[in-house]
């Protein structure tokens, strides 16, 4: 018999357990689609005019160029959008269009004139960034169909592509979020990233598929908490701008920056509440919204709203799976409800009160262990999770 994932220590890595014994302070339905899986399905047509290599060193190279306006310095934007034509928009309007319109449209503006350059360039760096998520995801389902096939060495390709992609994208970002969020230790999203390709790796060696998938999750999750903290933290910078009296420029800088890390992941959320997305959207568009008209606390509400209707759709899921004993697909429902609820760690202090956050986060390690032994005693478990979250949806 082969021994499964340690899943305790995954949850300690992702912040889950070391919050049920932690009050370290931070800063601050009808049955959904699978947004998550579906999405994965999509082939990884962002390589097929170069090579990944290539496109991560382009993006660096775009990276350094945009950086320069931080120090004053001037933007050589021809050498941006030769960089961009050339490497990485094939990949891009393949993969996800919408990201290339933006990118594109932005490029366009600076050249026109009609578009801050500071804005645009926010809207280029974190649209790249954004198209890189979903080609991590499209790279972990062929890192999966590899594993299943028990094609160890593409499995082991495959998921050297995400370590690359993390390494360049993923970690720097989330790396700025656990320092922003005050995230240490089990807290920290970059730990839990490094751990989650730890232990993918582990998963292919090992030929299990069951334990890969579970993996996954925390590797793809992490990234994606990475992301939905980053806009959610922007629309706080604006409100407090706005307070402050900064400068107009200097706001949409900041909801270009929420809006582009919003596009890896309207998706998945869409997933949970459509109507709260593309409100989130407009809120994020500077064309649409002025800055003084970013609530803080209306975003929060919007993304709360998405994410516990997602949670909820995976709960229903997980019992299911359960009652069919599949436990294995239980399992993966339940890693990815949980990985959810420790996204939303902030809003959940910040909206329920510490206590309760703490009691949710509690309450969703058991309800794991639960789903794991195969218990159908883990819907009881898991509806006080959803009964908790409900003022939030």
């Amino acid at each position: 018999m082969k021994k499964r994932l340690k899943v305790a220590s995954l949850f300690m890595t992702a912040g889950l357990l070391a919050a049920c014994g932690n009050s370290e302070e931070t800063t601050t339905a009808p049955k959904k689609e699978k947004t998550e899986q579906t999405s994965e399905t999509k082939t990884n047509a962002g390589i097929a005019a170069t090579t990944l290599k290539d496109e991560l060193t382009i993006f660096s190279s775009i990276k350094a160029e945009l950086d320069k306006a931080k120090e004053g310095q001037a933007i050589d934007w021809k050498m941006v959008q030769t960089s961009y034509d050339s490497k990485l928009k094939g990949g891009v309007t393949t993969a996800a269009p919408e990201i290339d319109e933006v990118i594109s449209s932005a490029l366009a503006g600076v050249e026109s004139k009609d578009l801050d350059e500071n804005v645009a360039r926010q809207l280029v760096d974190k649209g790249i960034q954004s198209y890189f998520y979903k080609l991590q995801k499209s790279t972990q389902a062929t890192a999966e169909e590899a594993v299943k096939a028990g094609k160890t060495d593409e499995a082991t390709a495959a998921l050297s592509d995400i370590q690359d992609m993390s390494e360049t994208v993923f970690i720097p970002t989330a790396e700025k979020r656990d320092a922003s969020y005050g995230f240490k230790n089990e807290d920290s999203i970059g730990q839990a990233i490094n751990s989650g390709l730890t232990a993918q790796e582990e998963a292919i060696t090992a030929k299990n598929i069951a334990d890969f998938n579970i993996a996954k999750q925390l590797t793809d999750k992490s990234i994606y908490r990475s992301f939905y903290l980053a806009a959610l933290g922007y629309a706080q910078k604006i409100e407090d701008g706005v307070k402050a009296g900064t400068d107009e420029k200097e706001l949409q800088m900041e909801q270009a920056e929420g809006y582009g890390f919003l596009l890896a992941i309207e998706e998945s959320l869409a997933g949970g509440d459509e109507e709260a997305v593309a409100t989130l959207k407009e809120r994020y568009d500077f064309s649409k919204t002025k800055p003084a008209d970013v609530k803080f606390k209306e975003i929060e509400s919007l993304f709360a709203k998405a994410l516990t209707e997602k949670i909820d759709g995976y709960h229903e899921e997980t019992q299911e799976a359960l009652e069919k004993k599949d436990i294995d697909t239980a399992r993966v429902e339940a890693m990815e409800a949980n990985m959810f609820v420790i996204a939303m760690k902030p809003t959940l202090e910040n909206r329920l009160g510490k206590e309760t956050a703490q009691t949710v986060l509690a309450d969703a390690s058991a309800w794991y262990a639960l789903v794991e032994k195969g218990d159908l005693k883990a819907e009881k478990t898991g509806d006080q999770i959803t009964d908790a979250l409900e003022p939030l949806n």
